[in-house]
């Protein structure tokens, strides 16, 4: 299994790096490559994440690991004409002249309202777009801290950091110097910014048929791979008593088995095997490659052994969800997709800072599935 208490904490780029690498480029009228993706970063009380697609999403995780009961997110889209967005979530409708910056009202136009170019999706959460949200987003980057007035308490978020996040977010998606910059907007045109690059596209195995018996079969594969199951189940953290094993179709002649393998305080875990339907006893661990955007495995790592994991045969998507903590304010979602011979890397969404909201983490990786009679494509990685 992947351990989550390694993703919680990683050293980043120091801000000043960022800032003076960015200003040197723009003082040289040198615009360098944009940096790998996918890409994740913290500054001070900001995190970035840019996925593969170099769509860029930074959002407010304090280094304390308080949770807040708003959100506060900027993200944007690759591409000369990728759109500008500012989200802000709470927990019910904001007040009229809601928003102060370092404890000035901001201009009227930008404050949320029934005027304003702010789209409410009635239930507290307000997203800006496009030319507001940039003018908006730049006037947060030159400020300490953004208190918004609730209908219970003013809150006050951070803006610590946030300067040096929308400068990486520029720097990946190449628009440092140019006019669609989030920070110090230069001269150079938008047509300078390099394209939205192209997502992978996976294309997934036929429908398999139905597995009989499907509940006796994984009883037959867990009494008939004990020595299996010894070997990688962590049974110190609990035994799989009271939980349910599964056994699904993947192909006309093999099942996907997810033998239940620990139980945790919030969540528990399965090992994955490839199983031939008519030899249980030669179950083997899925072979499931690792997806772009991670921190590397290490050796304790088991990439079979998946938290909550789900399978789907009617669309080959497997999926595992790993909660940092309780609360579920950091972690991982990955996705893998079964294209009849293996799986493919399908999607991955990861937040290693516990400061966030639950289950709602930024998108490092994503792709797309193949219509008909369109081929599938292999991933470009680093692009």
């Amino acid at each position: 299994m992947i351990r989550l208490r390694r993703f919680l904490r990683r050293p980043s780029r120091p801000v000043a790096g960022v800032l003076g690498a960015a200003a040197a480029a723009v003082a040289l009228g040198a615009f360098a490559a944009p940096p790998a993706v996918p890409a994740y970063r913290e500054f001070k009380d900001w995190v970035v994440a840019c996925d593969n697609a170099r769509r860029c999403d930074a959002r407010l995780a304090p280094e304390s690991g308080d949770p807040s009961d708003l959100r506060l997110a900027i993200s944007r889209f690759a591409g000369p004409e990728g759109t500008a967005q500012i989200e802000l979530n709470a927990d019910k409708p904001l007040p009229p002249q809601a928003l102060q910056l370092d404890g000035k009202p901001i201009d009227a136009a930008d404050q949320p309202g029934p005027k304003s170019a702010w789209q409410d999706d009635g239930e507290g959460g307000k997203r800006l777009e496009e030319e507001p949200a940039l003018r908006l987003g730049r006037q947060l980057a030159q400020g300490r801290s953004l208190t918004v007035q609730t209908r219970q308490a003013p809150v006050r978020l951070s803006l610590d950091g946030l300067a040096a996040a929308l400068l990486f977010m520029d720097d990946v998606q190449g628009r440092v110097g140019t006019v669609t910059a989030w920070r110090d907007p230069g001269s150079a045109p938008a047509s300078r910014v390099p394209p939205e690059p192209s997502l992978p596209v996976l294309g997934a195995a036929p429908v398999p048929p139905p597995l009989p018996d499907a509940d006796a079969f994984a009883a037959r594969v867990r009494s008939r791979n004990a020595a299996l199951l010894a070997q990688r189940c962590d049974t110190a953290r609990g035994a799989p008593a009271g939980m349910v094993d599964q056994a699904l179709p993947l192909t006309a002649s093999e099942a996907l088995v997810m033998l239940n393998c620990w139980n945790g305080a919030y969540q528990s875990a399965a090992l994955v095997l490839r199983v031939p339907r008519n030899a249980p006893e030669n179950a083997r661990p899925v072979s499931l490659p690792a997806v772009p955007g991670g921190l590397p495995r290490s050796k304790a790592d088991d990439p079979a052994v998946l938290s909550e994991p789900f399978y789907d045969p009617e669309t080959g998507a497997l999926t595992t969800y790993a909660k940092g903590r309780g609360i579920g304010d950091c972690g991982y979602a990955l996705g893998w997709v079964f294209d009849g011979a293996v799986f493919r890397a399908a999607s991955r969404d990861e937040q290693r800072r516990c400061a966030g909201a639950p289950g709602d983490w930024p998108t490092l990786y994503r792709t797309r599935m193949a219509p008909p009679g369109e081929p599938a494509t292999p991933p470009v990685p680093g692009r």
